[in-house]
């Protein structure tokens, strides 16, 4: 065997060797590509299956907590026989703290603009508490507060729970949808 000849085979081997380090490296970026693919459909379905009922449940209970803190809802559920008007306005701030602190972590499944809709939902209401309070004499009893607090509400064309939950809503359909 000459040297030519044998250079020449040895830039054969390499060519061939070459070629197939090529095909294996095409037939495993494709395997693996393939493999990522199938993982990225096995998440977005566990995701579909997992963090969308949760999310659903998220924006339920905040709905369930605007409607509880609606101000007549409020008043009828907190009014006692014999309860003076400062009293009750303690107990329903009481009743609202509670509905809210029961429900904070629920921000996690919702927008921003929505947590905020909430937030801003339960600080109105101490406002309408506050004005409904400056209304009535401070010896007041709670039926007095009572109105006041209904009148103060009536007054309003939307009642904040009321826009937090339009809110909600239409962020909960634009979700399902996506």
């Amino acid at each position: 065997m000459t040297l030519t000849t044998g250079i020449v085979l040895i830039v054969t081997l390499i060519i061939a060797f070459a070629g197939m380090l090529g095909v294996v490296y095409l037939l495993l970026m494709k395997f693996i590509n393939h493999q990522q693919s199938i993982q990225q459909a096995e998440w977005k379905d566990r995701k579909r299956k997992d963090y969308i009922p949760v999310q659903m449940q998220a924006y339920e209970r905040l709905i369930l907590l605007l409607e509880r803190i609606n101000p007549e809802r409020l008043v009828f559920r907190a009014t006692k026989p014999g309860m003076s008007a400062r009293l009750l306005q303690s107990e329903i701030n009481k009743l609202v703290r509670e509905e809210f602190d029961h429900n904070l972590t629920q921000q996690l499944y919702i927008s921003a603009e929505a947590w905020e809709a909430v937030k801003a939902a339960k600080e109105e209401l101490g406002g309408i508490l506050n004005a409904a309070a400056e209304r009535v004499h401070k010896d007041a009893d709670a039926m007095e507060f009572s109105r006041a607090i209904l009148e103060v509400s009536a007054s309003l064309n939307t009642l904040p729970s009321e826009a937090a939950i339009a809110i909600l809503k239409r962020e909960f359909k634009k979700r399902m949808v996506d």
